[in-house]
């Protein structure tokens, strides 16, 4: 008890401690494609995004890859996320573990932003208007083309367990975005059209280390890792990310019952783009079964509670999973809401 104590003051004495140290030290527009930073995970956007030491299935791929290594038989999720200005989010993955060679799994992301028009400054970027179709002239700006912004990645994963105390894995990814043309004035050539499209390889690396006590387990995690990105001069970079992240069902330092499980949570992350934020969530599980979820994000300027519930049921060796997730955006933005589905197979 003054072990589990301890360790629970301590780990929110560094949890104050991250947040109120780092407030004041904000980095912006540090990183693209940032939509890599979106969870692809119902469960894990439920518990305030405190999943690198909680998720243990297809899923992983989008948090902490280790998690992976404990998928047995085949794991299919598809999430799907309402983000705001009714952009979609669509994750995909599949996983697929051996005893001896360990878990291969495939990922996929996709971004819906819809459809988009043109809009810049008629005297400072177009002078032939040929090279825009059904062009508008307004005060001082044209409207010219429609294009639907594309984003994507497609990873690869493999995930391996050690022993029964710690795992690893790693995934490659291709990212990619399309952000159509843009019109710009060259001072010989004239207005000329540029191609706005990047394909970026990517990396994920992951540790699962579970301490014996109980069940404590602690990650360590880094994603993104990768190679510079340019448009015309500006050079940009993934967003990388290193995350601590500490999980433990506290029910089971006072009872043995195995109906019931209160998960606890916390994830510290490093972004390129911002300062340390700090992520907490529980969940509360009856019989495996039935899940509520809830948790807050710290450190944010919109984001913070969050709140879902989940079910799992087992049918013989297949189970499947539904998983719905809440997020408050504050008052300009509303909410986003997620729903998963996953169906499994040991």
């Amino acid at each position: 008890m003054k072990k589990t104590a301890f360790l629970l003051v301590a780990i929110f004495l560094l949890t104050g401690w991250v947040v109120t140290s780092n407030a004041a030290v904000k980095k912006f527009a540090q990183a693209g494609m940032t939509f890599l930073k979106i969870d692809g995970s119902s469960r894990a956007a439920a518990m305030g995004s405190a999943s690198s030491a909680v998720l243990q299935d297809a899923s992983a791929m989008f948090s902490n890859i280790a998690g992976l290594s404990y998928v047995k038989g085949v794991d299919v999720m598809v999430n799907q996320t309402n983000w705001i200005a009714d952009i979609k989010h669509l994750a995909i993955a599949a996983a697929y573990g051996h005893d001896t060679w360990g878990t291969f799994g495939i990922s996929y992301i996709k971004m819906d932003y819809g459809q988009m028009q043109e809009a810049f400054p008629y005297d400072a970027a177009v002078t032939d208007l040929s090279l825009v179709q059904d062009a508008q002239i307004g005060d001082g700006y044209v409207l010219g083309r429609t294009f639907e912004p594309s984003e994507y990645a497609l990873g690869l994963s493999y995930a391996r367990r050690v022993s029964n105390q710690f795992s690893f894995g790693a995934q490659i990814k291709i990212v990619h975005q399309d952000l159509f043309q843009s019109i710009m004035r060259h001072e010989l050539l004239g207005d000329i059209k540029v191609d706005n499209q990047q394909t970026i390889r990517a990396f994920d690396f992951g540790t699962l280390y579970y301490t014996g006590w109980k069940d404590l387990r602690i990650s360590m995690s880094a994603r993104n890792f990768s190679q510079q990105g340019k448009y015309v001069t500006q050079r940009f970079e993934l967003p990388l990310n290193f995350n601590i992240g500490t999980a433990m069902n506290i029910m089971s330092i006072f009872s043995d019952d195995t109906q019931q499980k209160l998960t606890l949570a916390v994830d510290w992350q490093h972004p390129r783009d911002y300062s340390e934020r700090v992520h907490v969530g529980a969940e509360y599980g009856l019989m495996d079964m039935i899940f509520f979820r809830a948790g807050y994000k710290f450190n944010y300027d919109v984001e913070g509670l969050t709140a879902g519930l989940g079910i799992d049921k087992e049918l013989g060796n297949y189970g499947v999973r539904f998983s719905y997730a809440y997020g408050a955006f504050g008052d300009f933005f509303g909410s986003v809401n997620r729903i998963g589905l996953s169906v499994y197979m040991k």
